[in-house]
């Protein structure tokens, strides 16, 4: 049977019975201890900050996140701060003013990062069997997956956030088509200066093969200096946190990785990511011509990553790709998970 005809048959047996339980969860409190760092933002309004630890994670290093508390805020205060932190793009923090009201730093973030921020995201696959194959198609978000649905809701309000898992060399020349390059560095001793990076950079985290090939390991986004928001992995245990360089220097270490630092560009864009990382993108169909014959609905809701270096895909390496629709404002205008994003996301499905 050919390439083509085994692919093909394989998504037809999508419409069988089949259940995940991907779901997100809040992290824990199991510790806060407070801490020195300052936001260069906000240097004139007095904060605080705490380190919050989830023993949670095997991994010593995802375990802690950071937190920076304001207090009560002068109105002035309060509109010093949703500027910093909104900066020029489109979606700004609905959080409204209240004297009375204490504020932390996460207030004047985006909406899409109130929503993610302090959880982990527990993955699942959803399995079809047939004679001598199986297929996962796997239900995961990443940390290039997250950083994409931030930047293209910083465009674009209206944007629903998708959660997928797409092909690293596509997101990597993407985000550099979009961007500029602020600097670049892979000396061990190197510090990311204070004057570089503003609200909303993005930190590209990479290795090159043996055969000089570069690979996307990490991406993080700026949110003050030395202080990043990102989703730390993509397995069951990682945080979607906010953390500090040195943090993100431990987990992914200069000299054995290469950092870029990139600042968007006033034109950029971030399409949605069916168009770019879906089974009917233009780059994947080019790619796999095979997908040109699968129905547009299955090309749509499905992403692939394979190793581009060496053209390798196996069943493995089917994603679902679906919408974070289920979200809310509380009475403080800070945007919520709603309930039905902390139980099973994939429902079972029969066939038509």
């Amino acid at each position: 049977m050919s390439f083509t005809l085994r692919l093909l048959f394989v998504f037809s047996l999508f419409g069988v019975p089949r259940v995940a339980h991907a779901e997100f969860a809040p992290l824990k409190e199991d510790e806060i201890t407070p801490c020195e760092l300052q936001l260069n933002e906000a240097k004139h309004i007095s904060h605080r900050c705490a380190i919050i630890s989830d023993r949670t994670s095997d991994l010593e290093v995802w375990q802690d996140r950071l937190v920076f508390d304001f207090g009560k805020l002068s109105l002035f205060e309060f509109q010093q701060l949703k500027y910093a932190y909104g900066g020029a793009y489109q979606s700004k923090s609905l959080v409204t003013y209240n004297r009375d009201r204490s504020y932390q730093l996460i207030d004047f973030l985006p909406p899409i990062i109130q929503v993610l921020n302090n959880h982990r995201f527990i993955p699942e696959s959803t399995v079809v069997k047939f004679p001598a194959k199986t297929l996962s198609k796997q239900l995961y978000m990443n940390c290039w997956g997250v950083v994409y649905e931030i930047l293209r809701a910083a465009q674009d309000p209206l944007a629903k956030p998708a959660l997928f898992m797409g092909q690293g060399s596509i997101m990597l020349n993407l985000l550099r088509d979009n961007s500029q390059q602020l600097l670049s560095f892979n000396e061990p001793e190197f510090s990311i200066p204070d004057t570089i990076t503003q609200p909303w950079d993005v930190i590209l985290v990479m290795h090159t093969s043996s055969t000089g090939y570069q690979y996307l390991d990490h991406i993080a986004i700026a949110i003050d200096d030395g202080i990043y928001f990102e989703k730390a992995g993509t397995g069951a245990d990682v945080p979607i946190r906010i953390i500090d360089e040195a943090t993100l220097r431990q987990i992914w270490q200069p000299g054995v990785f290469n950092y870029e630092i990139r600042r968007l560009k006033p034109e950029a864009i971030f399409p949605h990511p069916q168009t770019v990382f879906g089974l009917n993108a233009p780059e994947i169909q080019q790619e796999f011509t095979a997908f040109k014959q699968l129905p547009a609905n299955i090309g749509n809701d499905t992403s692939i990553m394979w190793s581009e270096e060496e053209k390798v895909m196996s069943t493995s390496s089917f994603f679902h790709l679906i919408p974070i629709a289920s979200t809310f404002l509380d009475f403080q205008g800070r945007e919520k998970l709603s309930l039905k994003l902390y139980q099973p996301l994939l429902k079972k499905k029969s066939r038509p």
